[in-house]
């Protein structure tokens, strides 16, 4: 509600007064003017006067108020016509028009996508006078532009990453193994976020893109192992292939566990952190915690298993 003041110029030209006159003695009256200041030692403390907060809310308690005129002290009531009026507290606007938002936040387990199919199909029959429409704002529509993004930017990032393995193995064998064992590695990081009920956001991709990287270094190195243990062999039998095979991932236990324990020593206190820009850290760290976990279990067991299980039917 809304304190409006309508005043009678006529009235005001009869007492020979201001208009400003008459606003000031209200806003002394209602918000306050200052009429001294208490000092405390260094300290120092206005002193204002105005009336009590019941009367301050009250129409005839405000028109009571006195100005003062070359006549005497006169009701505010005679120069003015004091009413309240229900009306908006904030007008917004957006690209010229006014607008009016209805802020939605989806319950645990409907992604904006599924909400806003169903809203779509609930504002189907809705019919709205000339002028007036609607559309869906906020972070769903940001959210919706950068997956679209992502589902373009995604399969490049894997086909570059693919290229890359191959060049550095220079056997597409070994690239289709190291490839295609990396969802295993993804595991670990979806397994953590659903602990830490963490949503997927862009942040949680970005968390996926690096922990491939990760996983892809890993598995690479331990295929070299693998590839300079079976190469020592002499004699191709079933037995020295094993032994090699196992031979070349005992010795990728030690430096795989250095290189798990060296990242989470790093982000591990990410996740402690309180502050400006924590959250979408940790978004970015979750999955790149969980995965390195899971990427040691696949590249000490998995890998060898494929690698031996490859070799054995080619060779």
């Amino acid at each position: 509600y809304y304190l409006n003041i309508d005043l009678n110029d006529e009235k005001i030209s009869e007492y020979g007064i201001s208009k400003n006159l008459i606003l000031d003695t209200i806003s002394n009256g209602v918000g306050g003017m200052q009429v001294g200041t208490l000092y405390d030692g260094i300290k120092r403390y206005p002193i204002s006067v105005r009336y009590e907060a019941s009367k301050r809310s009250d129409v005839s308690s405000i028109g009571s108020i006195r100005v003062k005129t070359p006549y005497g002290y006169t009701p505010l009531s005679t120069f003015a016509r004091l009413y309240y009026e229900e009306a908006p507290s904030v007008l917004k606007s957006e690209k010229g028009k006014k607008v009016i938002f209805i802020y939605i936040t989806p319950n645990q387990g409907f992604t904006s996508q599924v909400y806003k199919a169903e809203g779509m199909k609930l504002l189907e029959g809705l019919e709205l006078p000339t002028g007036y429409y609607y559309e869906w704002a906020g972070e769903s529509e940001y959210l919706e532009s950068a997956m679209e993004r992502l589902n373009f930017i995604i399969p490049i990032t894997l086909f570059v990453t693919f290229i890359l393995i191959y060049l550095g193995l220079k056997s597409v064998k070994n690239a289709f193994i190291v490839f295609l064992t990396l969802p295993f590695a993804a595991v670990g990081g979806i397994i953590y976020l659903d602990m830490l009920d963490f949503n997927f956001s862009i942040a949680v991709v970005v968390g996926f893109l690096s922990l491939i990287g990760v996983a892809t270094e890993t598995a690479i190195v331990m295929i070299i192992y693998l590839e300079e243990a079976v190469q020592k062999v002499v004699k191709k039998s079933k037995e020295n292939l094993k032994h090699a095979i196992y031979e070349g991932a005992v010795l990728r236990v030690r430096p795989k566990l250095m290189t798990m324990f060296s990242i989470l020593g790093g982000l591990l206190p990410i996740m402690y952190l309180d502050g400006v820009g924590s959250e979408v850290m940790q978004r970015i760290a979750a999955p790149m915690i969980g995965g390195v976990v899971s990427s040691a279990v696949l590249t000490l067991l998995v890998i060898p298993a494929v690698y031996y299980l490859m070799v054995k039917k080619y060779n």
